[in-house]
């Protein structure tokens, strides 16, 4: 597996500059989609459970009278949009990259003929990503830090638990649905037919998929590398502010965090970038090599069965 599979897609990953120029971009939003969500749920949950409750709102007060309310709220409204569209075409485009690369053919457009691959599976792609979205990391960090806001400290080890269990459960739903946006962009299911044919071909190859799925939690390095950087730089600001005094040093070590949360974020969307190409190339080329041995195994089965009705009609 390791020369038919692994090896093929790290070459793809690391050599095609072209892939990795067109899937920047959706990675540099998906990171500060990231970003954002993280530090709204640490935010939220550090003052819900160390009773800052009436200082937080008196801050939300405070710059809901700002001259600058709505257009921060029109700013970031756009952004979520422009993430929820970008999302889909930017997987579809990336899927018909890797196999275009991956199949030694020339550039021809790439990214215009990309982009149509991404807008022609818009609507599966999104529909299948809205179904799935309760199993992401994200969503189960989400529903933890809610666990813990809502029942407190005291049963932080039961609310660990059924994380635990929640994010065992989730590894083998991702398992089971690995396969749902090659099924969509290279035979044009919708989302419910390329989540079924999915199921399907990932019980029928197990020991493959089971052996690839490892691949799927570099894809949460970048969700691990976000949380522990949206705990340490929040408290970097705090200290700043709260035991430097001068305030020319004050704001030159603002500016130095600043520059370095800069600095994070870009370096942690080239990362993700390249972990996704790896991810999709790995999980393209295991579709492929499956296809293929269904087809190979479908020809064998119709052969076998024609050899049989054969032998009937001349017995």
């Amino acid at each position: 597996m390791r020369e038919e599979i692994v090896m093929p897609a790290w070459k793809l990953s690391s050599e095609s500059v072209t892939i990795k120029k067109f899937n920047f971009l959706p990675s540099l939003l998906a990171t500060a989609y990231l970003s954002f969500i993280i530090l709204y749920q640490v935010a939220w949950s550090y003052v819900y459970l160390f009773k800052m409750k009436d200082q937080f709102f008196s801050y939300v007060i405070e710059f809901a009278h700002s001259s600058y309310f709505i257009e921060t709220l029109v700013v970031i409204g756009a952004f979520f949009v422009l993430y929820l569209i970008v999302t889909p075409i930017a997987e579809g485009g990336l899927i018909y990259l890797i196999s275009h690369k991956d199949s030694g053919e020339g550039w021809d457009r790439p990214f215009g003929r990309a982009l149509s691959a991404g807008l022609k599976n818009f609507l599966p792609i999104f529909e299948a990503n809205n179904l799935l979205s309760p199993f992401k990391l994200l969503s189960i960090i989400t529903f933890y830090l809610f666990l813990l806001r809502f029942f407190g400290k005291e049963y932080a080890v039961v609310t660990s638990a059924v994380a635990a269990t929640y994010l065992a459960f989730s590894f083998f739903i991702n398992i089971l649905f690995a396969y749902t946006r090659f099924f969509i962009v290279f035979e044009g299911d919708k989302a419910f037919s390329a989540m079924g044919k999915s199921v399907r071909m990932a019980l029928d190859n197990l020991e493959v998929t089971f052996r690839l799925y490892f691949t799927l939690l570099l894809v949460y390095v970048r969700t691990i590398l976000t949380v522990i950087a949206f705990i340490v730089f929040p408290l970097a600001i705090s200290a700043v502010l709260t035991y430097v005094t001068v305030a020319f040093v004050k704001i030159i070590a603002i500016g130095l965090i600043s520059v370095m949360v800069l600095f994070f974020l870009g370096f942690v969307s080239h990362l993700n970038s390249v972990l996704e190409i790896f991810v999709e190339a790995l999980w393209y080329r295991a579709w492929k090599d499956n296809r293929a041995s269904l087809g190979t195994s479908s020809q064998d089965s119709r052969e076998e069965e024609g050899a049989h009705d054969h032998d009937r009609i001349v017995g």
